[in-house]
Order: structure tokens, then sequence, then C-alpha cells
């Protein structure tokens, strides 16, 4: 990327005291942090809950060309160094050639609602859960092809539109397999849900066929 210059390092610090209020709004529970895309680094850090410093590195929160044509990526869901679980959305900020120069990330730690969740649980002496999910019926496939993609982003770490080639195949391929792609109006479904055009999600489509 080109080299910051003074003015559009001046354009970039007025994204700090936004970074403060958020923060400062959702204490203790959300840190923001600014992520400058031309030194790869943090350039500020409200409310360290993963306790990064500015000047730390961004490497780990890189995120791809694709998710960066986006103005807001997520909501999605990380794990904190300690453990906890991380609820995120990034906004892309961009400078005035409308080419991404940072990224605004909101992490707001939801282990403690986690933790109400499972204490009112076991108070109402209800199990994890009461019944199996649904079958495909009516729009229920929907919310099961939620619940999948939202899986594989957890354990991938980050969400699907930053997916590369080699993720992106293997989520088509377990779609497809688990029947979402026969339910009626399906495919536009799932291209948007992952990010791409019908005609890409065509062309997965054929390469897994050609593998099988």
């Amino acid at each position: 990327m080109p080299k910051r210059t003074k003015s559009a390092q001046a354009k970039f610090a007025s994204y700090f005291p936004v970074a403060d209020a958020i923060a400062t709004l959702f204490r203790p529970h959300v840190e923001v942090v600014i992520h400058d895309l031309f030194s790869l680094k943090v350039a500020y850090i409200a409310n360290s809950i993963s306790r990064r410093r500015i000047g730390d590195s961004s490497v780990a929160d890189q995120v791809s060309e694709e998710s960066l044509a986006q103005a807001v990526i997520g909501p999605y869901r990380k794990v904190n160094k300690d453990g906890r679980n991380l609820r995120s959305v990034t906004a892309v900020i961009r400078d005035a050639d409308q080419q991404p120069a940072a990224m605004m990330c909101i992490n707001f730690d939801v282990s403690t609602l986690e933790r109400i969740r499972d204490e009112v649980s076991a108070l109402a002496f209800l199990p994890e859960s009461l019944e199996p999910h649904a079958p495909f019926f009516h729009d229920n496939w929907r919310q099961a092809l939620e619940r999948l993609v939202q899986e594989v982003e957890r354990e991938e770490g980050i969400p699907v539109r930053s997916f590369n080639t080699s993720l992106r195949f293997a989520l088509i391929e377990k779609i497809s397999d688990s029947g979402f792609l026969s339910m009626r109006n399906a495919p536009p479904v799932v291209a948007e849900r992952v990010g791409i055009s019908r005609a890409a999600l065509y062309k997965y489509l054929k390469e897994i066929r050609s593998r099988a």
C-alpha cells in the first residue's frame, strides 16, 4: 500500500474519539481496535479486553481484499486469547480516494451473557436442547443453513465473506451435502449468505460434482 501522508494521519486520528465513545458506553464488555492497513499495526485501542497495545501487530486480524470492499464486515464470532467468546463487527475506514485505510473493529465480550444464559437454564431445569432442530419444513431450512454457516465461521475464526477459495469450496461442499440446495429457491439464498454470485455458486457446484 502507498506510504501514509501526515494529512492522512491527522484524518485517521479523528476516529479515535469515536472508538473511545463506543468503548465507554459499553464498558467493560466492549473493546474498539483501529487497525492501520498501511503499517499492519494497532493504531489505537479503547478498553483493551484482548490486552493488546498500540503498535502491536494486526496480522492476525487481516481480512481479504474481497472483504475490504464492504463497508461493514460481520457481525462474526471470535475467541479471545483467554478463551472468552467475542462477537465482533468491523467498519472499513476509507481515505479520500475511497481506498481501505483502516479497520475499526468492535469486539463485544459475550461471555457474561453466556454465563447468565447458562445459569437461567440451570434454574429453570432446562436441558441444553429440548428437542432436535426441526427438519427442512417451509423456511426452517434457512435457519438450519444459518446455523451451519455460523458453525463453520466459529471454527475458522473469521466471517464467511473473508474465506479464501479453499475454505469457501469446503463450506459449499458441506452445504451441498446437507441437502440445502435441493430446497426451492435455495441457490440465490445460499449464494447471498456465502457472499458470492449465483454464477460463482454453480461453478463451485460443478467442480464439486466433477471431484465426486
